[in-house]
């Protein structure tokens, strides 16, 4: 064993940090035959089909992730750690950790007290000490990190995400004839879906466009549609989604919002471009950063804006084409074969 892979993201992680963190464990265990994915005690059930794993300690949680499992690693000559979720045990040399973003420090009113205590120890004790490698997912976050941690930037490697998880379903079908927007229903107001419920509330009357709320629904949402007047026959509440259902919707819809005031990458509206689904993005840096001009802008308050753009797309057939071919050239810069080439000529600079 060479590389260990800490598999605490398979209890911790959700959306595009689990997506990552999958994918490229998978990738790895493919093209490599030193991986091992390294589970918590009981954690047998939540291995990845075909991988090889061990199951490490008697702990689950913190306790395994900041001793247990460092233990565990140098009784077994001290092979690489990667750690893909974010947070790093604080008692080992030999690691790499992605930070995908510092929304902790950036909103702390969506993570737990707890939580951000945690994730403050293991970064500034664990993940960004001088000889561990510290990898994020773009620029604008490496910029954020740098600037909040007091890092030179060539402490920070960055290694875009691929986008290419999904093939078209079998038997798929196209788009609804009624005008459809997909949109994710996520927690935390820097998600910023609020917008959205404004937007639709703002649509004209007679229009025929419908929103689908898909994902781990915030709770709050539905009561707000109602409250800020959008009429029920105009909101799907779809909820959680396979991955292949999750394809079907991006399918059917005439358009995906993707409203975040914060990401550190943004995985979803390149899987939704990739399958041919216009984008409509918030405006802001790391959007400009990966979507580039394949994508329209909205200010990301501004609900007024975020509505002409849906009737816009949804309306012009012309425009709506556009969006559809700078989309698929878009993502297709985005692959997990070649965020998992870098990994490996970054491990191989490491001596892994």
């Amino acid at each position: 064993m060479t590389i260990a892979i800490n598999g605490r993201f398979l209890l911790i992680s959700f959306g595009g940090v689990r997506r990552f963190a999958t994918e490229l464990t998978v990738r790895l265990a493919r093209e490599r035959d030193d991986v091992v994915l390294l589970l918590p005690a009981g954690g047998a059930d939540l291995k990845i089909p075909g991988l090889p794993y061990e199951v490490v300690g008697r702990f689950g949680g913190p306790v395994w992730e900041q001793f247990e499992l460092p233990s565990w690693l140098r009784r077994r000559g001290r092979p690489v750690l990667l750690n893909f979720a974010n947070i790093a045990p604080v008692f080992y040399r030999k690691q790499i950790t992605v930070l995908h973003d510092i929304a902790p420090a950036l909103r702390p009113g969506d993570f737990s007290l707890l939580f951000r205590i945690q994730w403050q120890l293991s970064t500034r004790l664990g993940a960004i000490r001088p000889g561990r490698g510290v990898v994020t997912v773009s620029e604008q976050s490496r910029d954020e990190i740098c600037t909040y941690f007091r890092l030179p930037q060539d402490r920070v490697d960055v290694i875009y995400n691929g986008a290419d998880s999904f093939a078209v379903p079998e038997g798929a079908d196209v788009a609804d004839e009624t005008p459809v927007a997909l949109v994710f229903g996520r927690h935390g107001a820097a998600k910023n879906v609020r917008r959205v419920m404004d937007a639709a509330a703002a649509l004209p009357d007679g229009s025929p466009l419908r929103v689908r709320v898909v994902g781990q629904l915030d709770p709050a949402l539905e009561p707000y549609a109602r409250d800020v007047g959008v009429p029920a026959k105009r909101l799907a509440w779809v909820g959680p989604v396979s991955d292949e259902e999750l394809a079907r919707e991006y399918l059917r819809a005439r358009v995906f919002i993707w409203p975040s005031l914060h990401e550190g990458f943004g995985i979803p509206p390149l899987e939704a471009q990739a399958l041919g689904t216009p984008v409509i993005a918030s405006d802001i840096p790391i959007n400009r950063e990966i979507l580039g001009d394949s994508a329209r802008y909205f200010a990301p308050h501004d609900a007024g804006a975020l509505a002409d753009l849906l009737r816009a797309v949804t309306d012009d057939d012309t425009l709506h084409t556009e969006l559809v071919a700078a989309g698929r050239s878009n993502a297709a810069r985005f692959t997990w074969a070649e965020t998992t080439r870098q990994w490996n000529t970054m491990l191989s600079r490491c001596g892994a």
